[in-house]
């Protein structure tokens, strides 16, 4: 699928009282920040970095409750996540960013963009989980509960879930990166599954009366995605003056795993044409 991967430093910074890990590939301003799906990590991104042709700076965390970052007993709702964007932001000194979010990350995206519209230069959002379908949302929340620990880490990887368009090398990368290995030598989803439940309950909640978003968008749609479906795709760009809408052929809902190359090629043409 690719060369050998860009190597990102690691870091961690401590954000409303959480410590918070995040990954930097270094570059120029204004810095892309990438937000992942709930009940996944930074990891989604490697790829997609890998096949981009920007000169920017990519930063991508581990939202609080998944993957290196503290495990709060609270603090799950999708305004929670904005409310730490918003002090990663400032902590790192990012004056204007581009903001690149995947399902539950678009959603973020798409709600901090339209409150701190001075510093927001421009969004992507990739199948966002907008008034998402409850039976989907109850599948979900119900594969949080029961498929959290593995007797080994070939039966995690086979458990991944929308994981069925994905390369073997992606399917080993990302799940090095996701699960640990407990004392009962069994492996464990690096997330808090209370949380990233109480997340995904979250997306079912309408919040188009909250979109007010006044820079440039991309949305991205995979192709076979039931999560966000086209009408709801037009009727976000519909809401928006100047936005573009691409679907990601031969992608279901994790399209920057699915065609992480397609995702970058989209991205890159994207932010070259409108900055």
């Amino acid at each position: 699928m690719t060369d050998i991967l860009k190597i990102p430093e690691s870091n961690k910074i401590e954000v409303n009282n959480i410590s918070i890990n995040y990954l930097v590939w270094n570059g120029d301003e204004p810095a892309i920040i990438l937000l992942h799906p709930n009940r996944t990590n930074s990891r989604v991104w490697d790829f997609v970095v890998n096949a981009s042709s920007l000169k920017n700076k990519f930063i991508a965390w581990d939202a609080r409750g998944h993957g290196l970052s503290e495990y709060p007993k609270s603090g799950y709702l999708i305004s929670n996540y904005v409310e730490d964007l918003e002090v990663f932001c400032k902590k790192l000194s990012l004056k204007k960013v581009i903001l690149v979010g995947a399902a539950t990350g678009g959603n973020i995206a798409i709600l901090f963009a339209s409150k701190f519209q001075d510093i927001v230069k421009a969004i992507v959002v990739a199948d966002p989980g907008l008034s998402l379908d409850k039976k989907i949302s109850s599948n979900v929340q119900d594969e949080i509960s029961n498929l959290f620990e593995f007797e080994n880490l070939n039966i995690a990887r086979d458990s991944m879930p929308f994981s069925d368009l994905w390369s073997d090398e992606m399917k080993a990368h990302y799940s090095k990166h996701s699960f640990k290995l407990k004392e009962n030598n069994k492996y464990q989803w690096l997330y808090y599954p209370p949380g990233v439940r109480k997340t995904e309950s979250e997306l079912e909640n309408d919040i188009w009366d909250q979109i007010d978003i006044r820079c440039p968008t991309l949305i991205l749609r995979g192709q076979s995605s039931d999560v966000f479906p086209e009408k709801n795709s037009r009727k976000l760009a519909d809401m928006i003056d100047v936005s573009f809408e691409r679907t990601i052929y031969g992608s279901n809902h994790r399209i920057s795993q699915d065609q992480p190359q397609k995702m970058a090629h989209e991205i890159d043409f994207f932010l070259k044409k409108i900055l």
